[in-house]
């Protein structure tokens, strides 16, 4: 008798049936980029003097996993990045991150049901804002500034803009331009250091949606 009369409350508590959950929309991608780094460098040198150098790359590639929330506008991505030679130095910068970028219009590749009840796909270019938080590896080794060459690592954060163009519907191309700033400063024997700049990339996207 008990449990008559449990059940009987929770199917009038719950109308007579459990609402279903709402299933998000995911799918994942990698992209690839060639990437052009300007940073301008600080060096605070044993608390007193500072130096200020520029920092040019234009040998960088960035490889990127997407996890795409069609729901929301929404993609996560893991990113690293590496800077392969520079004006003071080779490999001058590494970076891995973590970060989500916002669609304004829509993330591509989200499947819809149209009005005859086929299923598409939203196609289209997609401007999006990225926002990501990235552990830095500083290698420096001025052939100009020998006494100023160190090595550090450091947090920094990046904002950057991006455009995604279709050129088929397993290829997207990519044009992202971002600014790089250290988090705080990082310790590097008897240095301090910062840095800030401007990333521009170029690059390619596969899907698997």
């Amino acid at each position: 008798m008990r449990k008559w009369i449990f059940t009987l409350l929770v199917f009038g508590a719950t109308g007579g049936i459990l609402p279903e959950a709402h299933a998000i929309q995911t799918a994942s991608s990698f992209d690839v980029s060639y990437s052009y780094l300007n940073l301008g460098l600080n060096t605070l040198v044993g608390g007193e003097s500072t130096s200020e150098r520029s920092l040019t790359s234009f040998t960088g590639a960035e490889i990127d996993y997407n996890v795409a929330m069609f729901d929301y506008k929404t993609v996560a991505t893991v990113s690293f990045a590496q800077y392969q030679t520079s004006n003071i130095g080779n490999r001058p910068l590494t970076r891995i991150a973590l970060g989500a970028s916002y669609h304004f219009i829509h993330v591509n590749g989200q499947r819809v049901i149209l009005d005859n009840g086929v299923e598409g796909k939203t196609w289209g270019i997609s401007p999006a804002l990225e926002l990501t938080l990235g552990l830095s590896y500083l290698s420096i080794n001025d052939p100009n500034q020998q006494d100023l060459s160190f090595t550090s690592s450091m947090f920094d954060l990046m904002p950057r803009f991006l455009l995604e163009i279709p050129a088929s519907p397993s290829f997207l191309v990519m044009v992202r331009l971002g600014y790089l700033k250290s988090f705080g400063s990082g310790g590097a024997s008897k240095y301090n250091v910062t840095y800030s700049g401007f990333v521009a990339d170029l690059g390619f996207k596969l899907t698997t949606f």
